[in-house]
């Protein structure tokens, strides 16, 4: 027959080893920037991008202020150029 003690000695000993078992909790902010990690491009990707499309919106916005049509046909020729830029492929 078995003691109380001994009973809540063992008991103490499975809390003990089931805690020390369990993996320690990550936060969700921590969660949430290693998912972007994974999925967002690199800095000097984005970087690159926003220099590229803040430049060619400079150069828009320049053109038209001389005439319309020169900013038609500067922005033309600037999405032209980003979507070359870009790597698309043509079908």
């Amino acid at each position: 027959m078995t003691s109380v003690a001994e009973v809540f000695r063992a008991e103490r000993t499975n809390a003990r080893a089931a805690r020390a078992a369990r993996a320690p909790r990550v936060p969700y902010t921590v969660r949430a920037a290693l998912w972007l990690a994974r999925r967002l491009p690199s800095w000097a990707a984005i970087r690159t991008l926003l220099l590229s499309v803040a430049g060619f919106g400079l150069l828009t916005a320049a053109a038209w202020t001389l005439h319309m049509a020169a900013g038609l046909a500067v922005g033309g020729i600037s999405l032209l150029v980003l979507e070359a830029l870009s790597g698309g492929e043509r079908r």
